[in-house]
């Protein structure tokens, strides 16, 4: 028995040490596949999903948006969802479902992305933040780093803060940056949380901003800012890439479409999506 084509739209978190990125790919675990399989189980049929973000291996998220269209009945959201998490991943939580106009995609749709990166700034690290932040033991300029960030505001060319080999046939590498911020962590003490907000972003640019903007704030490169190596369009100016492991895809922005955000809202009630 089919129905008339309804979408859907979910809210997943996942730890991306186990997978090799968001996006399918012969002979190795990924989200995209991890959530289609479970899909295919529960719908009878073979099902595509569309993602918000394609991180690569390794990086995590903590509120990303995926969606799938199907002609078959899905009569009790709230067991299909039990369902989808029983058949998937312990590295994958699919925490939320609600029905989308057709017309919704994920990654089409989408007006903006916001990510974070979490630094530990102590002389010696928790065990619990292994694989899950960057650590440096050495002091952290952490004035420095937010003049740099609120430099960042704006529209601004980022061909020098992305991968190199995936700017050919690129139309445009602006890119617009909404909010940039540093959260100090008050229950962890040297827990910095790099807040990055856009309309999109190039290959790699998180990591390469981020580690750039490290090397600024522990005086690698006292001589420059954020705006100068931007304008040089070079990427052998900018910094590091820093590890994927550090990096969380938190929340991803529909201006039409306020479903998603009473999606995130009823995870951030429950403890979920911090803020």
């Amino acid at each position: 028995m089919t129905e008339d084509p309804r979408n859907y739209a979910l809210l997943i978190e996942f730890d991306g040490g186990c997978f090799f990125g968001y996006q399918s790919q012969k002979q190795s675990p990924t989200v995209q596949e991890e959530i289609e399989k479970a899909l295919d189980i529960l719908l009878k049929k073979q099902t595509r999903i569309w993602g918000a973000g394609r991180t690569d291996t390794g990086v995590h998220a903590r509120g990303m948006i995926v969606n799938f269209k199907t002609d078959s009945p899905i009569s009790n959201l709230s067991k299909f969802l039990l369902g989808m998490n029983a058949l998937t991943d312990r590295g994958l939580a699919i925490h939320e479902i609600t029905e989308v106009p057709l017309n919704f995609n994920s990654q089409f749709s989408c007006t903006a992305r916001e990510y974070e990166y979490l630094l530990v700034n102590a002389r010696f690290p928790r065990p619990v933040w292994k694989n899950r932040a960057f650590w440096y033991q050495h002091r952290i300029d952490v004035s420095r780093l937010r003049e740099e960030l609120e430099l960042l505001k704006g529209e601004h060319d980022f061909r020098s803060l992305a991968k190199a080999t995936s700017m050919r046939n690129r139309r445009t590498t602006t890119r617009v940056i909404y909010d940039a911020s540093l959260i100090e962590s008050e229950e962890e003490p040297g827990l910095l949380r790099l807040r990055i907000k856009a309309n999109g972003f190039l290959h790699n640019m998180v990591r390469i901003l981020t580690g750039t903007l490290f090397e600024i704030a522990i005086e690698k490169r006292k001589e420059t800012n954020i705006l100068k190596i931007l304008s040089s369009k070079d990427r052998t100016i900018a910094g590091i890439t820093l590890p994927p492991y550090g990096l969380y895809f938190l929340k991803a922005y529909y201006d039409s479409f306020p479903q998603i955000d009473r999606m995130y809202q009823n995870r951030k009630e429950f403890g979920g999506v911090p803020r």
